[in-house]
């Protein structure tokens, strides 16, 4: 029993690594291990979006979370990878849906608590990608929208994120300037 073999792919595709045995643990655990309604630990699939030129990444002020982070959230029933959930949750959270993955798919796998704000669920085994928008902002909020589950939602510069950007993102964001 475990999940759907192109879920498996996603994952194996991964570079080597503890982290994504511990993934694939998980996946092969259960068939439904991607689903919010399998129980408090479960995957999500979320969207590192860059602008064009590479100097900028759109972040939303997360309502539960109280800090800036990627685009990103649940699988949803009859997706058929975390890439498109991940797609799907980007274009829902800051209106961008022109985007094309930068690299290796996925970017990046990161399992993290979650705060009392989230009843249901306890831990998010997030499997992340690096996403590149068509377009290069003039302004801070530039073909960005805002949803219902942001306070906020803004480009930033690479080298100057917000001081209250989720710690754990802070050394992903990282790679990307180096």
């Amino acid at each position: 029993m475990s999940l759907p073999g192109h879920f498996i792919a996603e994952l194996e595709a991964c570079a080597p690594s503890r982290e994504r045995q511990r993934f694939l643990a998980l996946a092969t655990s259960s068939e439904r291990a991607h689903l919010k309604s399998s129980g408090p630990v479960h995957f999500t699939a979320s969207g590192i979006v860059i602008d064009a030129s590479g100097q900028f990444v759109a972040l939303h002020h997360h309502r539960k979370v109280g800090a800036w982070l990627q685009f990103g959230g649940h699988i949803e029933a009859g997706e058929e990878s975390f890439e498109e959930a991940a797609r799907r949750e980007v274009a829902e959270e800051s209106g961008l849906a022109e985007l094309a993955i930068v690299g290796a798919a996925p970017f990046t796998l990161h399992a993290h608590n979650l705060n009392k704000n989230f009843a249901v669920c306890s831990e998010h085994w997030d499997v992340q990608y690096l996403m590149r928008a068509a377009v290069t902002p003039a302004s801070p909020t530039d073909a960005l929208t805002l949803s219902e589950e942001s306070h906020d939602v803004r480009w930033w510069r690479l080298e100057a994120l917000p001081a209250s950007v989720v710690p754990d993102l802070k050394p992903t964001l990282a790679k990307l300037r180096s």
